[in-house]
């Protein structure tokens, strides 16, 4: 049972994986109620009411279409298609320009004073580059372990993903994972009955992590683990505490 996916295509019509599934889903949104009750929520100029906190999907991908037994990307994710951050495209840049206000993630804080959506997927403060910024991890035998796509480094997944450089697959095109149904319907938070985003918003990522970071080596795993978890602690507080202010880590 997949529960990143819709009911049906998670659960098969098995009433124990459907019980599972539901339960999995408002395990989130309980936890998403204790943040709201923690932090409160925030208004933003489009009069949005989002709560104070970040829903952060984890997940792990084989890129073995990549080089290097795997790619050394961390992919973001916020529903966000390789084709919609395209920057070659006409009319794909900024990104903001393209997106009604519920497509993709971040739905709440695109709309935060002073931001945009460009600016939050691959701007010099997103998550992508801040994590950037703290690279190498020193115990990992790879110095471009866990650079983000998209970042300001790497701004264009679908660039990337399709060049040789990077990409190893033999139809010349590789894995860009945008973001599941975890971070669709979480978004908000009446999650099962708000199809139009009319109520309360939690903005939401996904994150699919190289093998170079969830396996590293024998010798080096648990190190790695630690490391990369203190950065990625650092990178996901000050993008929270730029967007809500300083009570909130």
């Amino acid at each position: 049972m997949d529960a990143n996916r819709e009911i049906g295509e998670a659960a098969f019509g098995n009433a124990i994986a459907e019980s599972a599934w539901t339960k999995f889903h408002e395990y989130i949104n309980e936890a998403q109620s204790s943040i709201q009750t923690e932090f409160g929520t925030v208004t933003n100029t489009a009069s949005i009411e989002g709560v104070g906190g970040l829903v952060f999907d984890v997940h792990g991908y084989a890129g073995t279409d990549w080089h290097n037994d795997g790619s050394d990307f961390i992919q973001w994710g916020y529903r966000l298609s390789k084709d919609s951050l395209d920057q070659s495209a006409e009319n794909n840049c900024p990104i903001d320009i393209t997106s009604s206000s519920t497509r993709g993630s971040f739905t709440h804080a695109r709309q935060m004073p002073g931001e945009s959506l460009e600016c939050l997927v691959r701007g010099p403060k997103s998550l992508g580059q801040r994590f950037n910024e703290q690279l190498p991890l020193s115990l990992d035998s790879s110095e471009t372990c866990g650079r983000g796509l998209p970042s300001l480094d790497y701004q264009d997944p679908k660039a990337v993903a399709s060049d040789p450089t990077y990409c190893a697959d033999n139809d010349g095109v590789c894995s860009y994972y945008s973001g599941g149904y975890d971070v669709k319907v979480h978004e908000r938070m009446d999650w099962d009955n708000d199809p139009t985003f009319s109520g309360i918003h939690m903005n939401t990522v996904q994150a699919e992590l190289p093998r170079c970071i969830r396996f590293a080596t024998d010798e080096t795993r648990n190190a790695v683990h630690e490391e990369f978890a203190d950065k990625l602690s650092i990178a996901l507080c000050s993008f929270m505490t730029d967007l809500f202010g300083s009570d909130i880590c």
